[in-house]
């Protein structure tokens, strides 16, 4: 069984389990879908045994992370809120927004499995593990140089791979679903929730 697989036949099982660490509906469905990713980019890496297992270990490890980064950032009080945003709760995701995150998550899946082995590793070294373009030549083993070509080539067929699914990178969606960047998405959203606890 496959990372994939395992994720898409347990998504519902590793949402709950997630609502052990975190509340907040869009905390759960972005720590689910990063999970996700970081689990499929270390099964490019090497073969994992049980992906189910490891995907609720990814997904346990981020929680906790994230329990401890909101537990130390500071906390703003609810005068710092102009009123209406608090009252209205305009961050509330809707079934749309939930069925968008799924697709965006898959067809990334799908756009990074697209790509040559090498170009697939290190193109999740750089954007699903963050490593420098240093770092990864180092672990495995070829040029800076070689690197900068692999995640340029994987950034343009990715963009490609998504055109063709009907999406548009990089510019307004052509529809509301727009796969434009889920990785980005993803840190953005968490960076935003640990600035906003």
């Amino acid at each position: 069984m496959s990372i994939v697989k395992a994720y898409f036949d347990n998504e519902a099982a590793i949402k709950r389990y997630l609502r052990r660490f975190v509340r907040r509906s869009e905390d759960i469905d972005d720590l689910a879908h990063e999970s996700f990713l970081r689990a499929y980019a270390a099964e490019a890496l090497q073969p994992i045994n049980s992906p189910k297992a490891f995907l609720f270990k990814v997904a346990r490890n981020l929680a906790l992370n994230e329990r401890a980064k909101l537990a130390n950032a500071t906390t703003d009080s609810l005068e710092d809120y102009p009123e209406q945003a608090v009252i209205a709760g305009t961050e509330q995701v809707t079934l749309d927004d939930e069925m968008d995150a799924r697709q965006r998550v898959r067809l990334l899946a799908q756009a990074i499995a697209s790509l040559p082995p090498q170009c697939s590793k290190v193109f999740l070294l750089r954007k699903i593990h963050g490593l420098s373009h240093k770092e990864i030549a180092d672990r495995l083993g070829i040029s800076v140089s070689t690197v900068e070509k692999h995640v340029a080539l994987g950034l343009l067929r990715c963009s490609d791979f998504l055109r063709k699914q009907g999406y548009e990178t990089g510019r307004p969606p052509v529809r509301p679903a727009a796969a434009t960047g889920q990785v980005e998405k993803l840190e953005a959203r968490r960076q935003a929730r640990v600035r906003d606890a």
